[in-house]
């Protein structure tokens, strides 16, 4: 990034892993891709789990109410916000009279169910702080359109997926611990999903780990013998609910089939060994594993409950007879799919993400 007046220096806030989610590894992937063009970037971690200490600049937010009185003294062109927190959000147009360059990246459609659940005050508030920041970056083109229907002006808006491709090393299956390698040697077919951590949305289970529970028991009653199912849920949050759903397994008697992976992990490797992505969630942004899975070249089941890529193939939300369907037509017509996306390619994100920042610069 060129600029005959000063030096570029980014701060992203929001989550860095562990814990592994969609945003904390975009944030830690567009942190390489910024230091890789030579531009200053720290990263402030509002992640509690240990495990980045060491890494260069990287600083920890340990308290949000504190934080918030540091930014105006925080010595950057730009602060990127990609933290959930609503409340936050309420601050960050008050920023811009410090003289700092105000973007924020809405992840995930719930935001606007988040925004409903508030009173009319501060929903006032909160609109009329995001309309005098610089730029909103939307994951897909769903929440534009609802950010557009608030009266928010388009030129501020941006579509940016959060998907920067993993790397060569993050895809390699040889680095994956022998849980994988010897469920591999078992199946001949393999489906995987993942979670952040356990979550629920309108009194639902976010992910679909019931859904995939479900999807495995009709898939081995109905003679699909030789599937496994590998879920990754590194952080698991709820441990009840997830009792409740190992319990679910052992009724079913799929423990030879349904396997729990609950450490951090590259998860691109996962899906690398895998033959199917599943994404069962009843919400969502734009997710980071279905483009990994494309990339991948390997088929995408995905709900209907928010925009996906034109590739992927959707089933009915919460529809455990859809999701069925849909799978069981993959697996019997696999090599047919699997053809379907070969020649997939994706745009440069990080080159676009660059653009935004360069743009808020007033560079060319």
């Amino acid at each position: 990034m060129k600029n005959k007046n000063r030096k570029a220096k980014i701060a992203i806030i929001g989550p860095y892993p562990p814990p592994y989610g969609g945003i904390s590894v975009y944030i830690k992937r567009i942190k390489n891709y910024l230091e890789k063009n030579h531009i200053e970037c720290t990263i402030y971690n509002e992640s509690k789990i240990a495990g980045y200490e060491n890494i260069i600049n990287i600083k920890p937010i340990n308290s949000y109410k504190k934080f918030i009185f540091i930014i105006p003294f925080l010595k950057y062109n730009i602060l990127h916000f990609h933290s959930t927190n609503l409340k936050v959000h309420m601050l960050l147009g008050w920023y811009r009279f410090f003289g700092k360059k105000i973007l924020l990246t809405i992840h995930g459609e719930s935001w606007f169910s988040q925004l409903a659940e508030l009173n009319l005050v501060g929903r006032y508030l909160l609109l009329l702080s995001l309309r005098n920041i610089d730029k909103i970056i939307c994951v897909n083109s769903r929440i534009k359109k609802e950010l557009l229907y608030l009266g928010f002006d388009s030129k501020k808006i941006a579509v940016i997926p959060a998907f920067i491709p993993p790397t060569s090393n993050e895809i390699e299956i040889k680095q994956l611990p022998d849980f994988f390698h010897k469920i591999r040697h078992k199946h001949k077919i393999l489906i995987t999903a993942n979670a952040f951590r356990i979550s629920f949305y309108k009194n639902q289970d976010l992910y679909g780990i019931d859904l995939s529970i479900e999807l495995m028991k009709r898939l081995i009653d109905n003679g699909y013998k030789d599937i496994g199912f590998i879920y990754v849920i590194p952080d698991i949050g709820d441990y009840d609910y997830f009792k409740k759903m190992q319990n679910l397994v052992k009724k079913y008697n799929l423990k030879d089939n349904f396997h729990f992976y609950t450490e951090p992990v590259a998860y691109p490797a996962v899906i690398n060994m895998c033959e199917l992505f599943i994404r069962p969630t009843n919400t969502d942004g734009d997710s980071l594993s279905i483009r990994e899975a494309l990339m991948l070249k390997k088929p995408v089941i995905a709900s209907d409950a928010s925009k996906r890529p034109e590739d992927s193939i959707i089933f009915k939300n919460r529809s455990i007879e859809d999701l069925y369907i849909k799978i069981t037509d993959v697996i019997n017509n696999y090599d047919e799919y699997r053809t379907k996306i070969k020649n997939i390619e994706f745009e440069d994100i990080a080159e676009k993400t660059l653009k935004v920042y360069r743009e808020g610069l007033n560079e060319k």
